[in-house]
């Protein structure tokens, strides 16, 4: 019957969310979903696969509940450390640069990498994007509000430069917030952006299955441009970067030659 029931869900959650389970680990998914049901008041999967198909409310917080949202600025400041060096020697080209967040949450890490972008290379509007698979979490990017915690890797001279203070935190200022557009997408289903000079890939893939990291993988090396950096998490190492024409210039960043 657990079987059966995971089953069940798994059918459930790619009709409402379009989300497809498949390409996630099981033992892990189901632990979450089945403590999920549980604190919900659901005896088992089956009852919470019903409820997702009756109560349209239910997908969207289930989807929040699914995604990781442990975010920050300059979060783990070591990396960005080295971020910053890597971006000052990327080549130097008239035209502003593309990065892209993946799995953006609440949008911490896309805003990051805007200011990096904007200090190493001023004078021209960087694009950056952030996506995301959770439409909660993204609408929390959109709205650029962030409390004192998130901000705690944020020197003084940055929290003048980049955020007013406002009501339960700190707002991003309209300046950083034009070079930053934040949508949803799915790795494992939707299109890549191409020609990204960076690319920003943490803590995503904790859940994901070996057969779709390594299509995540793929897709984002091909989104790289020549000489482009992608910036990965420890929990997402690439053990033969070669596999995916890309080759490590500094552990946990890859370039695309």
């Amino acid at each position: 019957m657990a079987a059966d029931d995971y089953a069940a869900l798994q059918a459930a959650v790619l009709q409402t969310l379009g989300l497809d389970l498949r390409l996630y680990k099981r033992e892990q998914m189901e632990r979450r979903l089945r403590a999920y049901g549980q604190q919900r008041g659901f005896t088992n999967l089956q009852e919470l696969a019903d409820a997702l198909r009756r109560d349209r409310t239910l997908a969207p917080q289930l989807m929040s509940y699914l995604t990781i949202h442990v975010s920050e600025f300059f979060r783990d400041p070591r990396f960005f450390s080295d971020l910053r060096s890597l971006i000052q020697e990327l080549p130097q080209v008239p035209r502003p640069l593309r990065a892209w967040s993946a799995g953006c949450s609440i949008g911490a890490e896309a805003y990051t990498a805007a200011m990096l972008l904007s200090e190493e290379r001023p004078g021209y509007p960087h694009q950056v994007l952030g996506t995301d698979v959770d439409e909660q979490s993204l609408e929390r990017a959109r709205h650029g509000l962030y409390r004192e915690e998130d901000l705690r890797q944020v020197d003084a001279e940055r929290r003048s430069r980049y955020f007013t203070a406002a009501e339960g935190g700190y707002r991003v200022h309209q300046d950083l917030q034009r070079l930053v557009a934040f949508r949803r997408q799915d790795l494992l289903r939707d299109p890549y952006p191409q020609g990204q000079d960076l690319i920003l890939f943490r803590n995503v893939a904790i859940y994901f299955t070996e057969q779709a990291k390594e299509q995540v993988l793929q897709g984002l090396a091909q989104s790289l441009s020549p000489k482009g950096i992608l910036m990965v998490g420890s929990t997402e190492p690439i053990l033969r970067p070669q596999a995916f024409g890309l080759r490590q210039v500094r552990p946990f960043f890859f370039t695309r030659d």
